[in-house]
């Protein structure tokens, strides 16, 4: 169904995408600057902070907007009996309500705030209508992360004020450049958008081959640390995709390492040869700095996820196929040269039954061996039996610290080294310290308790593949049991290009089979004729000959007609057993920024609760909402709640 652009539900929708994000060059400005370091409400958030915060979270909105206005008014797969739940006119306020209204975000870092804003003009209902699981609190988790921790990193690291380690180390080589993001949203909404294939929005970002470390330079040609990326000459082999992992709301992208400063000479520890004790610095996962990108591919794989013609626009087979070789890729290459620790941005780590992307040492312990070499976290061990290290080099007492009145202190134990067999190249950990349990004595194990605390898998198999065979399996049964057939092309019909899923001949056959079906079917009456004809002319043609109302009166004197009569699947075969429930989104937010809060939605005129602050192992960042999906507002027959 193509609805006029020229509606008035559309007034609200901007014509071009814009970065939220300020690049680095507007943080030179004294006086800029001044104006975002200033505190405001109670002190615990400054301008800059608010500013990024309100700015993600209107970017969101925009995008939101632009893509369901092209979908609506140029593609045309927008259902009849779908687009009132998307958008419509309040009829008490005489206002937008839905995807397409303009939400009024308050200039705060305060998720609750901002979920309760999303609630006043109802687009969380609306994506509720259109997503296969509630998406707000996990883009207000993103906004407001990235809000409370890059405004102080930049500027700070401008003015020359003592920035974290742990902030510095986690920028990418170059100065962030908030264009890139933009242009990557800018050219899904308005090409990749248009079009009934979605893979390019979620194949791997870079070819699936060797990965191998260079140095890190700055724009200047410092050295940086060492990035690792699959390297076609001196150039990374970037392909013409976008990188968005399926089913996360996260965007894969090349690694880099950098050194933390050490800490002042009182924390300083140290072996029993003399030598120091170091600590990991950073291992960053460069996909985290589009967050623009990561809001909007996560929302659009929701509409994915929740069936209708969108589920069609993904080849989840050939998707499967392309992460499964570039997971392998990395993995098989990095432990082929002794580098496993790479790895940790890129495991997946299961933390309260949620499998989250990365896991970060920077901080901990890099322990050593007597030949200089470093123990690795991460082995092929982790894949096979799910812990960092190995029962060799694992121990609970490297050595002890003492609490003391300033905090805790060496205790003047000194560790000994791992050792290492020089033809096998195990590593063995060496006793536990003698310290071990002794009054006032607190051991400081190895790997640190936090890391070992959870499972870990690869990512592909515990985060991509199954939100891919989900997908798979909704599109198969949807085409059995749902109208979906007529609303899909499994074949180009003229200038109108095939549905990426029917790349896949065996889906494809199916559908074509449904189709047939469908013509002698008694659901037919019940199609969307309109959207059938902007889908595929000549079959709406086939269904108008089989007595398919043409007119929305028509529709509903059937429908009514039809209300309180079940209809058979189209398929026999799938009379049986219910489509499984949607899965959560996986991977966790960006940056490892806390935990997801679930606020309750009372009514329109009620607030929006939850999103307590958290601490992350990178930095102070807030917690954030997911709705839970309430019962009255579950999908009618053919989706798979």
């Amino acid at each position: 169904m193509i609805i006029n652009p020229n509606s008035r539900l559309f007034d609200r929708v901007p014509d071009l995408f814009t970065s939220p994000y300020p690049g680095a060059d507007a943080y030179v400005d004294d006086a800029f600057l001044a104006l975002l370091e200033r505190a405001v409400g109670d002190g615990s958030q400054t301008v800059g902070q608010a500013l990024l915060t309100q700015a993600g979270a209107q970017a969101w909105n925009h995008a939101t907007q632009m893509v369901w206005k092209v979908k609506a008014t140029e593609v045309g797969d927008v259902l009849a009996d779908i687009w009132p739940k998307v958008a419509w006119l309040d009829k008490v306020t005489d206002s937008i309500s839905g995807v397409l209204a303009e939400i009024p975000f308050p200039l705060t870092t305060d998720p609750a705030e901002l979920l309760s804003a999303v609630a006043s003009v109802a687009v969380d209902l609306a994506l509720n209508a259109v997503t296969a699981v509630p998406v707000a609190g996990w883009v207000i988790g993103i906004v407001v992360g990235i809000g409370k921790m890059l405004a102080p990193l930049f500027v700070g690291l401008v003015k020359g004020d003592e920035v974290p380690p742990e902030r510095r180390a986690i920028l990418p080589w170059r100065k962030y450049n908030e264009k890139v993001d933009e242009a990557y949203v800018r050219t899904f909404i308005n090409v990749d958008n248009r079009l009934p294939d979605w893979d390019t929005l979620f194949r791997p970002p870079t070819a699936a081959q060797t990965w191998s470390l260079a140095d890190g330079v700055d724009e200047e040609g410092n050295s940086m640390g060492q990035v690792l990326a699959p390297f076609a000459g001196k150039t990374v082999a970037w392909e013409s995709d976008y990188g968005c992992l399926p089913g996360t709301f996260r965007v894969a992208g090349i690694l880099q390492y950098r050194g933390r400063p050490q800490p002042a000479d009182a924390a300083l520890r140290y072996y029993r040869d003399g030598t120091l004790i170091h600590i990991y610095g950073d291992f960053t996962q460069t996909g985290d700095f589009s967050p623009s990108l990561q809001q909007l591919a996560g929302t659009v794989w929701q509409q994915i996820a929740a069936g209708g013609p969108d589920a069609y626009k993904v080849d989840c087979v050939a998707l499967e196929t392309l992460w499964r070789d570039w997971f392998s890729a990395l993995y098989t290459s990095v432990f082929e040269q002794g580098h496993g620790d790479w790895l940790l941005p890129f495991l997946a780590r299961e933390v309260s039954g949620e499998w989250r992307l990365g896991a970060n040492a920077g901080g901990f312990i890099r322990a050593e061996a007597t030949d200089g070499t470093t123990v690795p976290l991460v082995t092929q061990e982790t894949f096979t039996k799910g812990t960092l290290a190995t029962p060799r080099t694992r121990t609970t007492c490297l050595y002890t610290d003492i609490q003391a009145a300033k905090g805790r202190e060496q205790s003047g134990d000194y560790p000994l080294k791992f050792s290492r067999d020089p033809k096998t190249g195990v590593y063995t950990a060496p006793p536990p310290t003698r310290y071990a349990g002794a009054g006032g004595h607190t051991c400081i194990p190895w790997p640190p308790g936090e890391l070992l605390l959870a499972k870990y898998r690869r990512a592909d198999e515990a985060i991509v593949i199954p939100a891919l065979r989900a997908v798979a399996e909704l599109q198969r049964r949807r085409l059995s049991r749902s109208l979906d057939c007529a609303y899909v092309r499994p074949k180009a019909v003229g200038d109108k290009p095939i549905y990426a899923a029917f790349r896949n001949a065996a889906l494809q056959t199916h559908c074509m089979e449904m189709r047939k079906r469908l013509l002698t079917h008694p659901s037919r009456l019940l199609v969307d004729y309109e959207t059938a004809r902007e889908v595929d002319p000549e079959y709406a043609a086939a269904l108008k000959e089989a007595g398919v109302p043409t007119t929305p009166l028509q529709r509903a004197t059937v429908k009514f007609q039809l209300a309180n009569k079940a209809q058979p699947p189209l398929d026999e075969h799938e009379s049986g057993a219910p489509l499984r429930p949607p899965l959560r989104p996986q991977g966790g937010l960006p940056f490892e920024l806390g935990q997801v809060a679930e606020p309750t939605r009372f009514n329109k005129w009620g607030a929006v609760l939850g999103g307590a602050a958290v601490l992350s192992s990178i930095a102070a960042v807030i917690g954030v909402a997911r709705h839970r999906r309430k019962s009255a507002e579950t999908r009618k027959e053919g989706s798979y709640e």
